[in-house]
C-alpha cells in the first residue's frame, strides 16, 4: 500500500516530465517560429530591392511580403498566453500554404540569387513543420489539389 506522502511525490514527479516535455516541445517550436520571422523578413526585404537584390523578374516579390506577414503572424500566436492548438494549427495551415507558394514563384523564376536566399527560410519552414507534428496534405497542397506529393 502507498502512503500519502509517497503518492504525493510520485504525483509530483510525474507533473514535473509532463510538463518538462512540454515545455521542450514548445520551446522548439517559439525557437523555429522565432527564426522562420526573422529569416522570412528579410528575404521579404530583399525581394523588395529587387531588380538591385535579384533578378528583373520579381513575380515572387508580392508572395515574399505575404509569407513574411504570415510568418511574424504565427509566431504571434504561438506566443499569445492561452492560445487554442486549433489556433495554432489554423495559423500554421495559412502559413504552410504561403511558404509553398512562395517556393514555387522563386523556383519558376529561375534567379539563382533568390534561390540560394530562400534556402534558410526553407530550412526554418522546415524546423516549424518538424515542429507541428510533420506535414499533411492539407497544410501543403492548395484544396483543390489533394493530389499529394510528386
Amino acid at each position: 500500500m502507498m502512503t500519502a506522502g509517497r503518492a504525493g511525490w510520485l504525483t509530483a514527479a510525474l507533473m514535473a516530465m509532463a510538463l518538462g516535455g512540454c515545455a521542450t516541445t514548445h520551446g522548439g517550436l517559439h525557437s523555429s517560429a522565432d527564426r522562420l520571422d526573422r529569416n522570412a523578413q528579410a528575404f521579404a526585404e530583399d525581394s523588395q530591392e529587387a531588380p538591385r537584390g535579384y533578378a528583373e523578374n520579381t513575380g515572387y516579390t508580392e508572395d515574399a511580403r505575404d509569407f513574411a506577414d504570415r510568418a511574424h503572424e504565427f509566431r504571434r500566436t504561438i506566443d499569445e498566453e492561452g492560445t487554442d492548438n486549433r489556433d495554432v494549427q489554423a495559423s500554421f495551415d495559412e502559413l504552410s500554404r504561403s511558404y509553398h507558394a512562395l517556393r514555387d514563384d522563386v523556383e519558376r523564376s529561375g534567379d539563382r540569387d533568390a534561390r540560394r536566399d530562400l534556402a534558410p527560410v526553407t530550412q526554418a519552414y522546415l524546423d516549424v513543420e518538424d515542429n507541428m507534428g510533420g506535414a499533411a496534405a492539407p497544410s501543403r497542397y492548395s484544396d483543390d489539389d489533394d493530389r499529394g506529393p510528386g
